[in-house]
C-alpha cells in the first residue's frame, strides 16, 4: 500500500505525540476523499483529497528514503507555498526529519 512508509515511519516516534504524519494517515483512512489542501492553478481552484496527500508523501519518503534521507537529517525545501511542498515537508518528518523550507528568492 501506498501509505506503508509513512506509516512505518509515523508510528516510530518515541515520545508518542501526534506528529502530522500520524495526523495525516489518521485523515486518509476517516476521511479519504475529503479535502485536504486546495489551491488555484490557472484561475481554477483544485483540490487535493486526504488520500492523495498520503500518497504523494508516502511517494516522496520512499523517494528520500531510498536516497540515505535518515533520522535527524535536515531536508532544504525550495518552492512556493503549494502542496507539493508541503507534502514535502510532511515527508521528511515521516522520515524522522526535520523539513526546512526555502522561498524561491530567498
Amino acid at each position: 500500500m501506498a501509505d506503508s512508509t509513512v506509516a512505518r515511519e509515523a508510528s516510530t516516534d518515541a515520545s508518542g505525540a501526534d506528529t502530522f504524519p500520524r495526523l495525516l494517515l489518521r485523515h486518509a483512512e476517516a476521511r479519504p476523499d475529503a479535502p485536504a489542501l486546495r489551491e488555484k492553478d490557472l484561475g481554477i481552484w483544485q483540490t487535493v483529497s486526504w488520500s492523495q496527500l498520503r500518497d504523494e508523501v508516502a511517494a516522496l519518503a520512499a523517494g528520500l528514503a531510498s536516497q540515505g534521507f535518515r533520522r535527524g537529517q535536515n531536508l532544504a525545501l525550495i518552492g512556493e507555498n503549494r502542496p507539493r511542498l508541503y507534502a514535502g515537508m510532511i515527508a521528511a518528518q515521516a522520515l524522522g526529519g526535520v523539513p526546512v523550507p526555502l522561498y524561491q528568492d530567498a
